[in-house]
């Protein structure tokens, strides 16, 4: 019997978790052979884009016409055909709002200003205590499960960003760039900022280094660059580890080294951030650097070069750590920033048009033109789902035991601040996703749920994982996300 905590532990204070072994788990491969059940995980992710364009009547190009399963894909679902049809596991949910109104200000709702005022109701479902009131004002999702079933896990949570700056040389992003918020000592909401570097994330996931000055950091760094591998530094104890396993478990254990390895590899490419004390950590080989700012939002004198940071690089990079960190039971809470909200990232890479991806909306492009940056994004969302589909655990999926939800940042409708019909500051018309088949969500299905609050699917989420409580002032779960 080999315990579900086992670490294979190595030199230089290298420790490799394992994922869910046969070995672990009682007979019928449902729980551990303590009879402890297996691990739910969460994940929040976030996209920074309205569904659709300022003045196109076509509100969105990403609900389906087909309720219920087998549902059809538009422009910006269009990559959950791939993956051996990922859509199979994957629920949209349409027909969400977030309420919003100045006398008063609705509970889970947002004044006038769209920028930042909805962004808080949405990730926290907690309403602005002002007209005046550009903060978050709640605890978000991420850290509500963290709290519940994370304190066992080495991680109680982790937070990530996959746009690697605000790319415009005017403002700054003011809380634009935070997902996750946690609650200080007095109870009062602070920001928790993602990890930008996923070369930092990786090694903090596979090392547990984390430098306490810069002289140490550049030390840890020194010694993992002369390895080829953190798996190097654990030969001996995985030699002694195999021949213990059944066969089933001996083929999970290669795969999941050698997925690691493949990581290892595809993470050279990319360069560390400056984060804090680990902004002195060497960039190993010839990396691409942190695009520079634009000056314009669009058009002419839009420099298709900047704002730019290989970010479809360092989203695969992100899903392949946050991958990993599930398996292996690292964490089980997760947020993940694929950009920021008001998103100034360069869509010409993505598209081919010479926007960013905020003033594409804002007539750059149509709703169609929108859809397909939405794609473009989702595709990343989709090999996550996927790759957690295809990873064995127990009598199933690592996918079995999660619930993902995607986010958009607004919907397309009526904006209270300009007065107008078919903007892309409102949220009407919100949609958003949700995988996994945890606590028994319903898979693959398209669920209307008219005006229920993007925090309705966050709650129902979070039940889903064991989190039985309700996200700020939104009470209540969809039931029709439930088999």
């Amino acid at each position: 019997m080999l315990s579900r905590r086992t670490l294979l532990r190595g030199t230089a204070g290298v420790a490799v978790a394992l994922p869910t072994l046969d070995i672990m788990l009682d007979d019928h491969g449902l729980l551990y052979a303590d009879a402890t059940p297996l691990p739910k995980r969460f994940l929040v992710g976030f996209h920074g884009q309205a569904l659709g364009a300022d003045g196109d009547s076509l509100h969105n190009a990403f609900v389906p016409d087909t309720v219920g399963a087998n549902y059809d894909l538009k422009t910006a679902l269009a990559p959950l055909s791939g993956y051996d049809n990922v859509r199979d596991e994957i629920t949209v949910v349409s027909g969400l709002r977030i309420p919003y109104g100045t006398s008063p200000i609705p509970a889970g709702g947002w004044a006038s200003d769209f920028h930042i005022q909805a962004l808080g109701p949405l990730i926290s479902g907690v309403r602005n205590s002002s007209v005046d009131d550009y903060g978050v004002q709640g605890i978000t999702a991420d850290q509500v499960v963290a709290n519940t079933i994370g304190q066992a896990t080495t991680f109680k949570s982790l937070a990530y960003q996959v746009q690697a700056s605000w790319y415009l040389t005017k403002g700054a992003p003011y809380g634009r760039d935070i997902l996750s918020y946690k609650l200080d000592g007095s109870g009062n909401p602070v920001a928790n900022p993602g990890q930008v570097s996923p070369k930092a994330a990786y090694q903090a996931l596979f090392t547990g280094f984390v430098p306490s000055d810069s002289a140490d950091a550049e030390a840890a760094a020194y010694e993992l660059e002369k390895r080829r591998s953190v798996l190097d530094l654990v030969d001996r104890n995985i030699d002694g580890l195999l021949p213990k396993l059944g066969m089933v478990d001996r083929q999970r254990m290669q795969r999941h080294f050698d997925e690691i390895r493949d990581l290892e590899r595809r993470l050279v490419a990319i360069p560390p951030e400056a984060m804090g004390q680990c902004q002195k950590f060497a960039d190993p080989g010839d990396d691409p650097n942190v695009g520079g700012n634009n000056e314009v939002n669009g058009g002419d004198g839009f420099d298709v070069n900047a704002g730019w940071s290989e970010e479809g690089l360092r989203a695969r990079a992100f899903a392949d750590v946050i991958h990993m960190a599930f398996t292996c039971d690292l964490t089980r809470s997760v947020a993940l920033l694929y950009t920021m909200a008001q998103s100034h990232i360069n869509i010409h890479p993505i598209v081919g048009i010479p926007y960013d991806q905020h003033e594409l909306g804002h007539g750059g492009g149509g709703t169609n033109d929108v859809s397909r940056v939405i794609a473009w994004w989702i595709d990343h969302y989709a090999y996550l789902v996927a790759k957690l589909r295809d990873t064995l655990e127990g009598a199933g999926t690592v996918l079995d035991n999660c619930a993902l939800v995607w986010l958009q940042e607004a919907g397309h409708g009526y904006d209270p601040g300009a007065n107008k019909d078919n903007q892309t500051h409102s949220t009407e018309n919100m949609a958003c996703l949700i995988a996994g088949r945890a606590g028994g969500l319903k898979a693959g299905h398209h669920v209307v749920a008219p005006d229920m609050h993007p925090a309705h699917v966050l709650n129902t989420a979070m039940s889903a994982v064991g989190v039985d409580e309700n996200l700020g002032e939104v009470q209540g779960i969809i039931p029709d996300l439930l088999a």
